[in-house]
């Protein structure tokens, strides 16, 4: 119903996780609206929209949720979106709108019309931006606005058994992709025939996001973060891949470097020494533990041992539901300053890198200690 409400039963819906768990997630920011005094919550972070109704979008739009305090959840979506999140999510109604109309004066008069006198807002929000929030402000004078601002993402540290198992899940086409795009290195070939083999086998496998690895080679090992050429594989060159797919949007991760041809001795023995310092990294991740005491173990050792000149970035991060434009999730990082300590369910991606040889892995913290859910060999492949 364009413009307007209407009920949204969901019989088509196809939810990656229950309704009773979705519910548990929307009464936790209920206890917390009530706490500040909220007499309802707009939420409009993809992240946070897929956690609390299992909907999200493209963010082409702006589009997003209103909860009341009872629990009641209304959905402000983009009517060529609404066969998808009828299907993707849990609500009461929605309210559409076509492509000509403005989103955002609707979204203030369903904000009027609700009586609220108080409105909790993600103040950390990528879509709220200040134009839009400014907006709220004038169509709804003597509204009062909230800072609910970092409290989702606080709550998403905690990993549910399903999304455990969603991880479980994109970590298993992770470790395949990997190997996928290892075994199309090869001398005289493309760089691009590993990036090739790696999306193949992850699509192939169920990944549902389309970015679902990272590539370096050549000289753009020096940088995580490279960019595919059109350069054929040398003998002697090292290649790496950081997967990334994603199984409901969450995030199974691993990194790997890889030698064209031929590993030099030196080399060899770097990625062995950061593969035994990562080890001893993970086996540190206990409940209890304090993130930056592990942090500095790993990191000062690296340091000492000439392995890194400077370490300016952090050697792990949270890891879990991931989506535009925020492609990982630092609400949790490990830094020698952070004083923050490791709980049971909290998920991370770890990663350490030297001369161009990346290595990582997603782990799992469980009361009984660490859990790789990535299981590639933790070497320098050679092909």
């Amino acid at each position: 119903m364009t413009g307007g409400t209407a009920k949204a039963d969901s019989p088509l819906a196809v939810l990656p996780f229950d309704r009773a768990e979705l519910k548990r997630r929307v009464s936790r920011v209920l206890a917390e609206m009530a706490d500040r005094g909220a007499d309802l919550l707009l939420v409009d972070q993809i992240d946070s929209l897929a956690y609390l109704t299992g909907y999200a979008h493209s963010g082409a739009r702006y589009q997003g949720a209103l909860i009341s305090p009872l629990g009641d959840v209304t959905l402000l979506i983009r009517s060529a979106d609404q066969f998808g999140a009828q299907r993707q999510a849990t609500m009461d109604a929605f309210v559409t709108f076509d492509d000509h109309k403005d989103e955002i004066a609707l979204l203030a008069g369903l904000i009027r019309d609700s009586g609220a006198k108080t409105l909790a807002i993600e103040t950390d929000s990528h879509f709220l931006t200040i134009e839009r929030y400014e907006r709220l402000q004038t169509e709804n004078p003597g509204l009062k606005f909230i800072d609910f601002g970092k409290v989702i993402w606080e709550h998403r540290l905690i990993k549910s058994p399903a999304e455990i198992e969603a991880l479980r899940r994109a970590c298993a086409i992770a470790d395949a992709a990997i190997q996928a795009g290892t075994d199309a290195i090869a001398v005289g070939r493309s760089e691009r025939e590993p990036a090739i083999a790696t999306y193949r086998k992850a699509i192939s496998l169920g990944a549902d996001n389309g970015r679902v690895a990272v590539f370096g080679y050549g000289s753009t090992v020096a940088n995580m973060h490279g960019r595919l050429g059109e350069r054929i594989m040398q003998t002697g060159e090292l290649y790496f891949i950081e997967a990334v797919p994603q199984v409901y949007g969450y995030s199974g991760r691993i990194a790997r470097p890889m030698a064209v041809g031929h590993v030099s001795d030196r080399q060899r023995a770097i990625a062995q020494r950061v593969v035994e310092i990562q080890d001893e990294f993970i086996a540190a991740m206990v409940p209890g533990a304090i993130s930056g005491e592990i942090d500095r173990v790993a990191r000062e050792t690296m340091l000492r041992e000439g392995l890194k000149k400077t370490y300016p970035q952090v050697s792990a991060y949270t890891l879990g539901y991931h989506a535009v434009p925020r492609t990982s999730d630092h609400t949790r990082i490990f830094m020698p300053n952070e004083t923050w300590a490791l709980e049971p369910n909290m998920v991370f991606h770890v990663i350490h890198y030297c001369e161009g040889m990346p290595f990582s892995e997603t782990v799992l913290v469980t009361q009984n200690g660490p859990v790789r859910l990535t299981q590639t060999a933790r070497e320098i492949a050679v092909r």
